[in-house]
Parts: C-alpha cells; sequence; structure tokens
C-alpha cells in the first residue's frame, strides 16, 4: 500500500528529531509550511488539495478549505485549541481531529505563573531601569494571601489553581463549561462579574466562547476589584483588548500579563503600558514540552490514518 500523503502545515515543527522520523517512517510528507507565518486560508487550501493528513497548529480550517481538502482524513493538532477548526463540518466529512492535551499543562501552568510573578514584582521595569544605568528601587507586590480567580478548571486551570494554593493564595473559580468536580475549599462564584468583584488575581484558561464574544469586556472590567491583576494564557478572544486598555488607563487594573491577543502577531496598545508583560504567544513552547507535544501529534496523525483506512 502507498503511504499516507501529508501535510506540516502548523508555522513551527523541528526539522529533525524523533517527530519527524517518525513521520517520515510511516508516511509521505507532501508539504511543509517554511513561510514561518500562519497560513492563510489560500495557502492551506493548496497545502492541502492532496493529503490524507495534516499536522497542524492555528490555521483556518473553514469549511472551504475542508471541502476543498478532499482526500483529508485527519487533522492531527499541536497543542489543545480547536477553535480554528469548524468541528461540525469535519465531523460531518468524515475527518478526525486529535489534539496533545497532556503535554501542554505543565509548561503553560508555569508560563502562567512566570507572567503573574512578573507583574506583580515589576520585573521588568526593574531590568529595564538598571540597563539604563539606574538603581531605583520600586516595591512590589506579595502573592501569598491573594484572592486568586481561575476561570476554566480544565487540565490546564487546575494546574494552576493547584499552584496558586501552594503558595498561599485562596482560589475562586469560575468555568463555563465544568467537566469535574473542584476541591470543597475552593469557592465557586456565580457569574464572570461576580468573580473579578472578589479577586485579586484572574487567570484565564477557557477556551474562545462560540460566539467568539470576548469573557472579560467593558460590562465586566467596571465591577473588578480595584487592582486586579489579569493573566491571560488561553485564548486572545477571551479579553476585549480595548477594554483592557481603558481600564489599565483608569488604573482599576493595576496589570496584566498576556500571552496570547485577539491578532497574532499583536503590536498594538497594550505593549506601550509598563505595567503589562506580553510574550509571543510561547506559553506551551518549551525544549521538553514541545518535543512531546510534536510526537504525539505524529502518533495520533499515524494511528488515526490506521484507523480510516481499516
Amino acid at each position: 500500500m502507498e503511504p499516507a500523503r501529508v501535510a506540516i502545515a502548523i508555522r513551527s515543527f523541528e526539522r529533525s528529531g524523533p517527530a519527524l522520523d517518525r513521520l517520515r517512517e510511516r508516511c509521505t510528507i507532501a508539504y511543509t509550511n517554511t513561510t514561518g507565518g500562519r497560513l492563510t486560508e489560500n495557502a492551506l487550501c493548496k497545502a492541502l488539495s492532496d493529503v490524507h493528513g495534516v499536522i497542524a497548529g492555528t490555521e483556518p480550517y473553514t469549511r472551504r478549505v475542508l471541502e476543498s481538502a478532499r482526500r483529508l482524513k485527519v487533522i492531527s493538532r499541536v497543542g489543545v485549541g480547536t477553535d480554528s477548526i469548524d468541528l461540525a463540518s469535519a465531523d460531518a466529512m468524515g475527518i478526525r481531529v486529535f489534539i496533545t492535551p497532556e503535554a501542554t499543562v505543565q509548561p503553560v501552568a508555569e508560563h502562567s505563573l512566570a507572567l503573574l510573578f512578573a507583574v506583580l514584582k515589576r520585573i521588568l521595569p526593574s531590568a529595564e531601569s538598571m540597563r539604563r544605568g539606574e538603581f531605583s528601587p520600586e516595591p512590589g507586590r506579595l502573592l501569598a494571601g491573594k484572592s486568586a480567580g481561575v476561570v476554566g478548571l480544565g487540565r490546564i486551570g487546575s494546574r494552576v489553581a493547584t499552584l496558586l494554593e501552594l503558595l498561599g493564595c485562596r482560589i475562586i473559580y469560575y468555568d463555563p463549561a465544568p467537566r469535574g468536580e473542584a476541591p470543597p475549599r475552593w469557592q465557586r462564584a456565580g457569574s464572570i462579574a461576580d468573580l473579578v468583584s472578589e479577586v485579586d488575581i484572574l487567570t484565564l484558561h477557557a477556551p474562545a466562547q462560540p460566539d467568539g464574544k470576548p469573557l472579560i469586556d467593558a460590562s465586566v472590567l467596571p465591577k473588578a476589584r480595584p487592582g486586579l491583576v489579569i493573566i491571560n494564557t488561553a485564548r486572545g478572544a477571551l479579553v476585549d483588548e480595548e477594554a483592557l486598555s481603558a481600564g489599565l488607563k483608569s488604573g482599576r487594573i493595576a496589570g496584566a500579563g498576556l500571552d496570547v491577543f485577539t491578532s497574532e502577531p499583536y503590536r498594538g496598545p497594550l505593549l506601550a503600558f509598563p505595567q503589562v508583560v506580553a510574550t509571543p504567544h510561547v506559553a506551551s513552547f518549551t525544549v521538553e514540552s514541545r518535543a512531546e507535544m510534536e510526537l504525539e501529534a505524529v502518533e495520533n496523525l499515524v494511528n488515526g490514518l490506521g484507523m480510516t483506512a481499516q
């Protein structure tokens, strides 16, 4: 039997190593994204025109793309988010979709805490002032004793909540789509507005909403406890960036740590705020986790194609 033809559509995939070796061993790689950027809908249509499977990132797998990929049987995502994939259309067309849920948990949880510490301790402004030859200490803020609001108690949100609790925080959570039981000592908020009014820290770990509207917007932020710090390593669509800018200007929002944005690469006004720590969507991007995710995605692809061939 002729090997399955596959595409590597994700913008970053190791050009050597176990994952690529495994893929080459079992499949014919018909296309590799070497642009360094996220493929557009038109480019994705061309890339998938004659393949059975794809190693996917956050490219737009719209109905148009899926309909044009007439031989496509498997989308294997490096990561966990599927909001860029039209799942209903994929299901209707018999296209299997896989994710790599386990490998992202620890790196994203660690990155969330790194952003939080950077904001609370004013790490970047202090480091930049030192480079300018200044030695002007400014006070940071303690994490211990704070009320931490966690939005989304999936794998990552639960891990972050556990770590924050170990560091001395009181945990309050809101889950728009609860999947399991939280420890009884964690308090559940009835709404996102209730949550922001009660916490000092808000960390987001939920998928984008089905309607694409932000959870954190101009109707919610004015109700926030003054001095709130917001951390977002989940999805840019969860936060109305204009409303966040207004909150930062007013001082109600003391700072933000952001790894995701509504449009990426991000070059917007939030970067002008010294109390904002921004990173380029790298929360899950560690040497260890990336290798694990890519190998898991390849195994999912190979196994998925084997299932569809049966």
